[in-house]
């Protein structure tokens, strides 16, 4: 775990909204990074290899024992205040709905705690991130890997790297009816600063791929304004026709079916030797197959792909594709740095086709979760 991150935009928020919300000052403050993915999704669930990294966007959490037998959950984006029932009788409680919904992760997390045989006494919390919502960069992820980073620290509860990021994978697909893998909450807990993850989904296996550095390559993410909810069922059945089709075929897993996982490794020697060129033919080669064999693209995000893929190698643009689960969500595109121009000429051919200005913004592979030392935030 990281101590050393530096305090982001949401951590100051978080802070500031803890002690509006509560009084006084937190005991604990952490952050945990979003996610983009560059090649593989859809198989983290089966087995597969995928290369995500975690982006420079957090989700900050702080928390505090409580003074009264109540445990409470402030989310400051959605000013949502959500009393929690006791984590250690959650089977009897019923899921919160509606835009109270969100607090299922916290309740989620603290009953992972439980489960461990960690004592849970009241809590309070405030949550605030940089992470966009519904846009596939993993902002429920980045969520349940800080709280479970904080409540590891506030609880005296060791805990962090696969064993945390299962207990949040846990949370998320037990708490909030998203039957995801394990690719977000890797992400979120164990990137690394300038590095990709290859991530062997069968046997947990985690390697740092070097991400070219800043002045060399450009990562930019563009949101349409088609957001989506995991939740909304159609990734779980997705995920249901997955596991139907490796059945029929008599195999364990879509690992064994097909060359994603090839193409991940691939990808990431690519990386390597930074042959981006090379490299944007496997986010191609990704985005297609999301598109055509898993069909969780939309007319938006193809047509922002398309637009990246016009300008091409002469204008800089070396790849595209959806990131995340699809039925929405953002585009990623990977440019030269020195290349001028390209996010506002890809924005302005979206525009044309479809009518409406996408956003953009850059981001670079940033550090994993952490907690953030007092020194950090005191005072913010």
């Amino acid at each position: 775990m990281n101590l050393a991150a530096p305090a982001s935009p949401a951590v100051a928020r978080c802070v500031e909204a803890f002690t509006r919300r509560f009084g006084g000052t937190p005991a604990t403050v952490a952050r945990a990074p979003g996610r983009v993915n560059l090649v593989g999704d859809h198989v983290d669930y089966a087995d597969g290899v995928v290369l995500p990294i975690a982006i420079d966007r957090d989700c900050a959490v702080a928390v505090r024992r409580a003074s009264d037998d109540r445990w409470r959950a402030w989310s400051e984006d959605l000013r949502s205040l959500v009393e929690l029932p006791d984590p250690a009788a959650h089977a009897s409680s019923p899921r919160l709905v509606g835009d109270r919904a969100w607090a299922n992760l916290v309740t989620g997390v603290l009953a992972g705690f439980v489960r461990e045989g960690v004592a849970v006494p009241p809590l309070e919390v405030a949550v605030a991130s940089d992470v966009p919502i519904g846009a596939g960069l993993a902002s429920s992820a980045a969520l349940g890997v800080a709280l479970a980073t904080a409540f590891a620290d506030a609880l005296s509860a060791p805990l962090f790297g696969i064993p945390l990021a299962r207990l949040a994978q846990e949370a998320e697909s037990q708490f909030m009816g998203v039957p995801c893998g394990m690719m977000d909450q890797l992400a979120s807990a164990l990137g690394r600063a300038d590095h990709a993850l290859l991530i062997d989904c069968r046997t947990l296996d985690v390697r740092s791929v070097p991400f070219p550095a800043p002045s060399r390559a450009a990562l930019w993410v563009f949101d349409p304004g088609v957001h989506r909810a995991l939740a909304d069922g159609r990734y779980a059945e997705r995920r249901r026709e997955v596991e139907e089709a490796t059945r029929a075929a008599g195999v364990t897993s879509l690992r064994d079916l097909d060359e994603s996982a090839l193409r991940a490794q691939s990808a990431a020697n690519a990386l390597r030797r930074e042959d981006l060129a090379l490299f944007g033919l496997f986010m191609a080669q990704s985005h297609q197959s999301l598109r055509d064999d898993f069909a969780v693209s939309t007319p938006e995000l193809d047509a922002l792909v398309d637009a990246a893929r016009s300008i091409g190698e002469r204008g800089g643009v070396h790849g595209a594709r959806l990131t995340g689960g699809g039925f929405g969500g953002c585009v990623i595109v990977l440019a030269e740095a020195s290349a001028e121009g390209v996010p506002e000429r890809i924005a302005a051919a979206f525009e044309r086709r479809c009518r409406r200005r996408p956003t953009w913004m850059r981001v670079a592979a940033g550090p994993g979760a952490s907690l953030v030392p007092p020194l950090r935030w005191r005072g913010a």
